[in-house]
């Protein structure tokens, strides 16, 4: 099949985080079963083009802000959106990694104009927002898209009630993002580090990881805290906390790492922290059980009841008292770690080997292909 993948916005920074590597891990994954798969995003200027990477193609265009702030839903990318007026009717089948943006929607109403079959996946992005705009963009755009998708791909029973609560005619069918499973990099040399590897966003909780760092700066007092990620409106704050914390280089922000960097930054860590809140199922989580780093995070994602079920991450409150006992039980407590670590391969072989997902996503496709033949 010939196969379009459209995704918000790919940089080298990696700042749109885990849609980008779920959407570029199934194109790969389907081109290797021979499927004809291009994928369009938005990128910064510079390095908007065509290339061929991992058996795919990749276009992308200039993204273009249309309004201050408001992150990627403040911006645009209107040759791509061009570019699709042309070429939308060519695919066999669309795959929209939809958000509320300028980007995936205009796409996905060309691929509808066009009468290709359509599927989106919102990686919890489509979520019960109390965004003042999230309303009225719903009622123009979003609820018909997703009332018109052959399906909306979900991660988890919490996000299948968000989009049916916005829009109770879609046709929700479960996903999971894949991902490889090798063997764990080894635990025991590592260094002595704790890592936060998520956008600076108030939905991430940075300064929370600060807090953290803070309270166990006299029980762990060798251990280094390092925060990597582009800011996205937490920055200042960030450094002011960091600042104020008087830990020197023990607690630092390096900033945002490039994609093909981050497996050897969770590898390289003791342990692995997100304090975010109410995110579905961040690829971070997955990406560090598959390097074997223990995973403290919250209760309050979709993702925490599969990892309480498999053992595979310890699940707080997200207070900085919590994820601090925590850590500092992986980091000092006999056993903690390889329990965790075992927990982490159980729930990735059990639940979410990658072979599972294209095979998935190539039985909807087909089945929608010979439905309109």
């Amino acid at each position: 099949m010939k196969i379009a993948h459209v995704v918000t916005y790919i940089s080298p920074d990696g700042a749109f985080g885990g849609p980008v590597r779920v959407a570029l891990g199934q194109a790969e994954a389907l081109a290797e079963r021979g499927h004809d798969v291009t994928v369009y995003a938005a990128a910064p200027p510079a390095l908007a083009g065509t290339s061929f990477q991992d058996g795919y193609t990749l276009k992308t265009f200039p993204a273009r802000r249309v309004a201050p702030g408001g992150g990627f839903a403040a911006m645009a990318a209107p040759q791509l959106t061009k570019a699709l007026k042309t070429d939308a009717a060519s695919f066999d089948v669309a795959h929209i990694h939809l958000a509320r943006d300028l980007v995936t929607i205009p796409a996905a109403r060309q691929f509808r104009k066009a009468g290709v079959p359509y599927v989106v996946q919102p990686h919890g992005m489509i979520d019960a927002s109390d965004n003042p705009l999230a309303k009225p963009l719903d009622a123009f755009a979003t609820k018909s898209l997703l009332r018109d998708a052959k399906a909306v791909l979900t991660l988890t029973d919490r996000e299948v009630e968000d989009i049916t609560g916005i829009e109770p005619a879609a046709r929700t069918a479960p996903i999971s993002n894949g991902i490889r499973v090798g063997e764990l990099v080894p635990y025991d040399d590592r260094e002595d580090v704790v890592l936060f590897l998520a956008r600076l966003h108030p939905r991430k909780r940075p300064l929370v990881f600060v807090e953290m760092a803070r309270a166990l700066k006299q029980t762990l007092p060798s251990t280094k805290f390092v925060l990597a990620g582009p800011d996205e409106g937490e920055g200042p704050a960030v450094r002011t906390a960091i600042a104020d914390a008087g830990m020197g280089d023990r607690l630092e922000w390096i900033g945002a790492v490039s994609p093909d960097q981050t497996e050897a930054l969770l590898a390289s860590a003791r342990a692995y922290v997100l304090p975010s809140f109410g995110e579905v199922f961040p690829m971070t989580i997955l990406e560090s059980l598959r390097v074997g780093t223990p995973v403290v995070t919250t209760d309050s994602l979709g993702i925490a009841p599969d990892c309480e079920r498999f053992g595979s991450a310890h699940i707080t409150d997200g207070s900085p008292d919590q994820l601090a006992a925590s850590v500092a039980s992986v980091l000092t407590l006999a056993g903690v770690a390889t329990r965790l670590r075992a927990g982490g391969v159980c729930f990735l072989r059990e639940t979410l080997y990658r072979g599972l997902v294209p095979t998935t996503l190539e039985t909807l496709y087909v089945e929608q292909v010979r439905a309109i033949a």
